[in-house]
């Protein structure tokens, strides 16, 4: 049974294990301690150590204790032997495991580029923070950190994500009781719109690109980002059954949202990529199932050679180089008239971020307004001016407007009881005076029918009046 004293160092803690070592736990360090604490932890230690003698399994209740205690009196438990460690309280060691993981806060797998993120946030900390203790790292520091990003060439939204994932790596120690607190709870992290890089490429210049690849399968992979959307990695997925020729589409796998339920896939047009298709299909080794085979996945950087590819079509490399490229094509699908929900589906995002970072407005498209009203414009001066067939055209339209007015005049014109008749009609009438109020000639209903039988002389007759 384990027992509590206290010397000149503090309270303290000690028990005979399982191989008949005794052991001692000191509490100093741990925040409040007094004797009724020590001996409720002494009550938590005999039963673990009870539980490791028998080789046998603690209750809930010091399950749950053990869950909530902190990290320093945990590792003092680790090494008498009573409970498994934590994972590392040091920073760059706590990050190693946790990449080496892999895993993401729900559990799934990382994905190639996220865990690529990850090794980049990672090197940033622990170039600026070393291997510090997590507690040791606070809120002040957190703000000292986000003032050395701001001294980098980083982007606004690079150092965002910098601190995106500081976030993570902390709420992940907080979950496992190394630290009490995130220290960069309240760092900013939701990336901010930058429309500053845009660039539309058109489609006569994308063409001269192509006119300069080296080969088909170079033609095929331009064509595919320009022309069809896709990432720069799903190149690598197509396979030759995933092209459905007869339903002018194409499957697309789709690597960075593969763990999204429902987002594993989708489908594309292939109307714009056919002449590309319809060569490399003819040119594929019987067998082969991968469309672009001339590079692999391991071949990450294609962005040099496309850089080259560029330069010799006689044109400047522009900024995010293939993600320009899908909006672009997003863009001219748009520009068709396409439905922006269906866009989206065959780009593989929603309508919200298809607006805030792949929708362009590009000088192009004030010329395409301005073309069109100009061509509204001579449209309109041809038709006012214009040909004896306009003109029999305009007349027949007035004469059926004229015949469908008369139509609804003549409608039972009884029960309308308005007045009609011309200028002429009018100018005919006499109308009696008016007497004057008290006057021996007052209005009877006699002259007042007589009256408005005068106004309409075309109406119908009224019916006999009784007075």
């Amino acid at each position: 049974m384990a027992s509590v004293n206290k010397d000149s160092k503090g309270w303290r803690i000690q028990f005979v294990d399982s191989n008949g070592t005794r052991k001692t736990i000191r509490l100093s360090g741990i925040p409040k301690m007094n004797q009724l604490r020590a001996e409720q932890i002494s009550r938590y230690v005999d039963e673990l150590n009870g539980a490791k003698c028998s080789k046998g399994t603690i209750d809930r209740q010091t399950a749950k204790w053990l869950a909530d205690i902190g990290q320093v009196l945990h590792d003092k438990l680790s090494r008498c032997g009573l409970v498994e460690s934590r994972s590392s309280t040091m920073l760059s060691d706590f990050m190693t495991e946790y990449l080496a993981d892999a895993k993401t806060a729900d559990g799934r797998p990382a994905a190639k580029n996220t865990l690529k993120k990850w090794k980049q946030a990672q090197a940033v900390l622990a170039k600026y923070f070393g291997n510090r203790h997590l507690r040791d790292i606070t809120h002040n520091d957190a703000v000292k950190f986000r003032r050395w990003l701001d001294s980098t060439p980083l982007g606004e939204n690079g150092k965002r994500t910098h601190i995106g994932v500081a976030k993570m790596f902390f709420n992940a120690a907080k979950r496992r009781k190394l630290v009490d607190e995130n220290p960069f709870e309240f760092q900013k992290a939701s990336l901010v719109i930058d429309r500053s890089r845009d660039f539309f490429l058109t489609r006569d210049n994308a063409m001269k690109i192509l006119d300069a690849c080296p080969d088909n399968q170079w033609r095929l992979i331009v064509a595919l980002w320009r022309f069809a959307g896709l990432r720069k990695m799903e190149i690598f997925q197509l396979r030759w059954d995933h092209i459905l020729w007869d339903q002018g589409k194409m499957l697309v796998t789709i690597p960075k949202t593969k763990h999204h339920e429902g987002r594993e896939s989708r489908y594309v047009p292939i109307g714009d990529i056919l002449p590309w298709l319809e060569v490399e299909v003819a040119e594929k080794a019987e067998g082969s199932q991968r469309v672009i085979r001339r590079f692999t996945e391991t071949n990450e950087n294609l962005a040099k050679p496309f850089e080259k590819i560029i330069e010799a079509a006689g044109l400047t490399v522009w900024p995010k180089l293939i993600q320009n490229l899908r909006a672009s094509c997003e863009t001219e699908w748009l520009d068709r008239g396409t439905p922006a929900h269906v866009v989206a589906k065959w780009i593989g995002h929603s309508v919200k971020v298809q607006n805030d970072n792949y929708a362009q407005v590009d000088d192009h498209h004030f010329a395409q307004f301005n073309a069109g009203s100009k061509q509204r414009q001579i449209a309109s001066a041809a038709g006012e001016l214009g040909t004896d067939d306009s003109k029999s055209k305009v007349a027949q339209k007035t004469s059926e407007n004229a015949t469908t007015v008369k139509r609804r005049k003549d409608k039972n014109p009884a029960k309308l009881n308005v007045l009609r008749g011309t200028s002429e009609d009018f100018g005919n009438i006499q109308f009696n005076q008016v007497p004057e109020a008290g006057s021996n000639n007052q209005s009877s209903p006699r002259n007042i029918r007589h009256f408005w039988q005068a106004l309409a002389p075309q109406a119908a007759p009224l019916a006999p009046l009784t007075i």
